[in-house]
């Protein structure tokens, strides 16, 4: 079977290899599909600041039950996803439920063995989350960002009446968008850099965009909408905290979510925070209830992130997956890596009315 493996930075093997066996505890998971993320580019160009090497990478997922503990609850031939979150058990935060912000905190096909970049591989049963029928083959490793979406809308919270500007039109912020719509944010409106997101932002229900930046940018939420209450800022760099606190009305909220980076540091306007009273609400990762949620929301059709998927691969072209992320960001959200078999197959869509890529 085939399996995707990170030796060092920019050295990447996709090989040959047989399929794992469970020890105690463990699941044996066939791969429905995977998703790439920042984090796994970040793996291989060596920027990660959590990443240990050899690493088998991959940490968006869902697929099917092989094998499992008897007293796992897992059922074989279902679909789970996979939670990659691994914590210690015992300190204050874990104690609290807030496994992401653990001290010992590591992900797996990050900083902790067992990726999901590999047709078959195992993973402690208590990580695995089950899903109901047709969400896993229809949805598949899409369910993970609109987990990062929930933790991040809930942090935050939504007040009745509420308006977003979010900044930054990729998979977190547009799953972010249909999770606070969800939750009755009533009117949200998105700043990218990129003009054809437009598109697929329309098809997602959002109409109001711009490429605008910086001073323009806040004239543009001014004329629109005059102040806004949330901010969801998927870039956080000093610019986009900048133009945030223009365009914040009194009491609120300032969202960062874009995972720091060695050194990352902000310069917030003091002044305005002060005067308005602006919450600055830091956000990592999720938790465990963040994919109950987001299973649910999904499950009850209240979000599709069906039109995020603008590619699907196999495993064994890994490498050109991520050329294709990497030389057309513009044309690119999530990407998905499945089994060979899947691949253009009705259990992996593409998303509502988009077309699979030409070598599939």
């Amino acid at each position: 079977m085939p399996q995707v493996r990170i030796t060092a930075p920019g050295h990447i093997e996709v090989r040959e290899t047989e399929p794992p066996e469970p020890g105690p505890g463990e699941a044996l998971l066939e791969l429905h599909s995977a998703g790439i993320c920042g984090g796994d580019l970040s793996l291989v160009q060596g920027t990660n600041a959590i990443a240990r090497y050899p690493a088998l990478p991959g940490h968006e997922c869902v697929a099917r039950v092989l094998r499992a503990p008897a007293d796992s609850g897992l059922a074989e031939g279902g679909y789970v996803v996979v939670y990659p979150t691994l914590a210690c058990g015992t300190c204050r935060a874990c104690a609290a439920g807030r496994t992401n912000q653990c001290p010992e905190m590591t992900v797996l096909g990050l900083s902790a063995p067992g990726g999901c970049f590999a047709d078959r591989f195992v993973v402690p049963a208590n990580q695995c989350i089950p899903l109901p029928d047709g969400v896993g083959r229809d949805y598949g490793a899409l369910i993970e960002p609109v987990a990062v979406g929930c933790h991040v809308v809930d942090r935050a919270g939504v007040r009745d009446g509420d308006t977003a500007l979010v900044i930054g039109s990729g998979t977190i912020g547009i799953c972010t968008a249909m999770v606070a719509r969800a939750r009755g944010v009533r009117r949200i409106l998105f700043a990218d850099r990129y003009p054809g997101r437009a598109s697929v932002l329309e098809e997602c229900g959002f109409t109001e965009f711009t490429t605008a930046g910086g001073e323009e940018l806040a004239a543009w939420v001014a004329e629109r909408a005059g102040r806004v209450d949330l901010v969801y800022d998927t870039v956080t760099q000093t610019p986009t905290a900048s133009v945030s606190f223009e365009v914040l009305a009194g009491g609120g909220r300032y969202v960062a979510i874009a995972a720091a980076k060695p050194g990352h540091r902000l310069d917030l306007p003091y002044e305005q925070l002060y005067a308005r009273e602006i919450a600055v609400i830091a956000c990592r990762n999720y938790d465990r209830g963040d994919f109950a949620a987001a299973i649910g929301l999904i499950a009850e059709g209240s979000v599709d992130p069906r039109p995020l998927c603008t590619g699907v691969y196999e495993l064994s072209h890994f490498e050109e997956a991520l050329t294709a992320l990497t030389e057309e960001p513009a044309e690119h959200l999530k990407i998905l890596l499945t089994r060979a078999e899947l691949l253009g197959s009705d259990a992996l869509r593409m998303g509502r009315g988009r077309k699979p890529p030409t070598d599939l």
